[in-house]
């Protein structure tokens, strides 16, 4: 397979020796025979996979998540999906291969991306705004890196390096072009709070080895870790008008929508509810997109089935036969 496919589309009985990070790991028993039974990631994507040889039971006792191995497998079929069936594994050396390696990529630089932002930042007339703006994402050097770098999810949409700040584009995008419709909205709050609304993420994500949540992601959340960074902010700049910051502040917390979706308010002006399905529309379309550029090569109609969304997605429209 080439090394730019996801990692699922390897072929049936195909080949493989690489590199992979264990994202969990389990030893099962069937018809007495343990075996271990795990999920793996690279800078292609995730797979799960199961060892059956006869030391099942001490690699069990070895192997923990987080761990790199090298592994030698085949591509097989279980239960409708590709596994990898491993043959041969062993856990890397500290020098062979670094963590950050093994993490999925964006397919922009950080610095181009960056430069969008600034662009952004630089077309908000408004100085307290402005302010904010620079404040978050300028006068600190080590948010900003990881803002640059970071994951927009978890799994599901944006989950590679530069994910969030693609994400966060992308939604202001969208927000600015929809503030030409509706002459009431205000799009310099808009932007703003298009530019704001996942701040928190750098704070709740974690990329060690694979994209995962922090102790104070599980706790908090990225909506409040977000309005804590951003009331911060908001305390070093003089004068800052506290309605406006209630404004920004109710963009952030209300970009989720509903109660079940996250969101302690629902969005109650124009640029909350414009924020909102900007977000959810890019989240979405994000997702399938990528659902798409990983399936597609299995030729078949459709997906494999995808929990979060409840349905399979049609293929054979995107295929350039």
């Amino acid at each position: 397979m080439d090394k730019t496919d996801n990692i699922k589309n390897i072929g049936l009985g195909e080949a493989i020796t690489d590199y992979f990070i264990v994202r969990w790991i389990e030893l099962r028993h069937y018809d007495g025979k343990p075996y271990l039974a795990m999920e793996l990631s690279c800078s292609r994507g995730r797979i799960k996979a199961s060892y059956w040889g006869e030391d099942a039971e001490k690699f069990a006792s070895k192997i923990s998540e987080g761990d790199i191995l090298k592994v030698q497998a085949r591509g097989t079929d279980y239960r409708g999906q590709r596994w990898l069936k491993i043959e041969n594994m062993r856990k890397a050396k500290p020098d062979e291969i670094s963590p950050q390696e093994l993490l999925p990529r964006g397919k922009y630089s950080p610095k181009i991306l960056w430069a969008r932002l600034k662009k952004l930042i630089n077309s908000i007339k408004n100085p307290y705004m402005k302010q904010l703006l620079e404040k978050v994402f300028l006068s600190d050097r080590d948010f900003a890196k990881k803002f640059a770098t970071y994951p927009a999810a978890k799994l599901w949409h944006g989950a590679y390096t530069t994910g969030l700040l693609e994400h966060t584009l992308r939604v202001a995008k969208l927000c600015d072009v929809a503030s030409t419709f509706y002459p009431d909205c205000r799009r310099e709050l808009l932007i703003t709070g298009a530019l704001l609304h996942d701040v928190g993420k750098v704070d709740e994500i974690t990329i060690e080895g694979f994209f995962d949540y922090s102790t104070k992601g599980r706790l908090v959340g990225h909506i409040t870790l977000g309005i804590m960074r951003i009331e911060r902010a908001i305390s070093e700049i003089k004068n800052f008008p506290p309605e406006r910051a209630d404004e920004i502040f109710h963009l952030v917390v209300s970009h989720h929508g509903t109660g079940e979706m996250g969101s302690p308010v629902p969005p109650k002006t124009l640029e909350a509810m414009i924020l909102h399905h900007a977000d959810m529309l890019d989240a979405q379309s994000e997702g399938i997109q990528h659902i798409i550029e990983r399936d597609i090569p299995r030729g078949e109609d459709f997906s494999e089935f995808i929990k979060i969304l409840g349905r399979f997605i049609y293929l054979a429209g995107y295929r350039n036969d």
